[in-house]
């Protein structure tokens, strides 16, 4: 495949180049490139696929109800321009894990977005307000107990550092590879930075599970805003987060330190109206409303993010944020925080996984390995 006469996104700039791919892999980008297959882009922005970090569910169902779900988010992803992404299950027992991982990982390899491995959003939480009642002490134990006794293609893991244990257990994780999350704290701003020499490197979806900032208090949301070792994951949509606290975050960390998610889940392409979860009419998200771009509880909580993934990129455009931003949070960051090499930026030797946009950053063609998997 030849792609030419596109603005190609590369090292967060727009570049005036064709792109070559042979063999599922970019061979070469350059001006007046020659080939065969050759797709005229004019007038088109090309990024690198997307790269989703935190997703609970799509294609109208939870990870969380196993089976083939994951492979039906798979196939799904592609239309919103993503072609890489990392399952994000959450599990309050070891029963429901195994589940949820047993059907990830059965879903490794099917058609469409690949599954690079699992964000464990774990119970190690440490919040002081009901909604979040798990407080469960990080081990390495626990973790093998929810994993299936394999870490192997573990990536992530959520973690509150201030809980005991948790500062050695973050340790654990990142002798292991993994990168230990900081999410769901209430620890002070020096513990904040003890988690980060420790080897803690990603935010949650900052601010969401996080306490206020308070002035006369050095609490953890300051604490993580201020540590420049953090990457920040960015729920995007304006509405988990609002536009000055995002606008916040991107003068004191930087657009090239933000990378956007939208929280994926059952919601996204559903309509509005009320659901449930579970059989527990008791528990805070056994009815649930989507409406107005939102999904929240009976209380009015925001739950879980209903909205693409493409579209917070043009809500965040619409508000007047500079593409070359929007480039860097939505497709270069992620691979750069995650250390992954062989896609998630355009460059030869990577994967030929690309998203061809138009000015409006609507999808128009998503690319994985070279080959043409949605057309828009």
């Amino acid at each position: 495949m030849l792609i030419k006469n596109a603005k190609v996104f590369i090292d967060g700039q727009f570049h005036d180049k064709d792109i070559k791919i042979e063999k599922g892999m970019i061979s070469e980008i350059g001006t007046k490139l020659t080939g065969v297959d050759i797709f005229d882009a004019t007038d088109m922005l090309i990024f690198p696929g997307f790269i989703e970090t935190h997703i609970h569910g799509g294609a109208q169902d939870r990870l969380a109800s196993g089976g083939d779900v994951a492979a039906r988010i798979s196939a799904w992803l592609p239309q919103y321009g993503i072609t890489g992404w990392i399952p994000t299950p959450t599990a309050a027992n070891v029963e429901d894990s195994l589940k949820t991982v047993r059907g990830i990982r059965a879903a490794k390899g099917s058609p469409g977005a690949d599954i690079l491995g699992i964000s464990f959003y774990s119970p190690y939480k440490n919040r002081s307000i009901s909604y979040y009642p798990d407080k469960v002490p990080p081990t390495k134990e626990h973790t093998l107990a929810m994993m299936d006794g394999d870490i192997s293609d573990l990536l992530i893991v959520s973690v509150a550092p201030e809980l005991p244990g948790g500062m050695e257990y973050i340790k654990w994780l990142k002798s292991q590879n993994i990168i230990p999350m900081i999410a769901f704290t209430e620890a002070t701003t020096q513990q904040i930075y003890e988690a980060a020499d420790n080897g803690a490197a990603l935010l949650d979806h900052f601010y969401n599970g996080f306490p206020p900032m308070k002035h006369s208090e050095e609490g953890s949301t300051i604490g993580c805003l201020l540590e420049d070792r953090l990457w920040c994951q960015m729920q995007m949509d304006h509405v988990h987060v609002t536009e000055p606290f995002i606008l916040l975050t991107m003068r004191v960390k930087g657009a090239d330190r933000i990378i956007a998610v939208h929280d994926g889940s059952e919601f996204v392409g559903s309509p509005d109206g009320e659901y449930f979860r579970g059989t527990d009419p008791d528990s805070p998200t056994y009815k649930l409303i989507k409406k107005d771009g939102a999904v929240r509880n009976k209380d009015g909580k925001l739950v879980t993010g209903c909205r693409s993934y493409d579209e917070n990129m043009r809500t965040a455009y619409s508000k007047g944020y500079a593409l070359e931003d929007l480039g860097m949070m939505f497709s270069e960051n992620a691979a750069k925080a995650l250390g992954i090499k062989d896609r998630g930026k355009i460059e030869v030797g990577r994967r030929g996984d690309l998203v061809v946009m138009n000015k409006e950053l609507f999808v128009q063609k998503t690319i994985i390995l070279g080959d043409v998997v949605f057309s828009g």
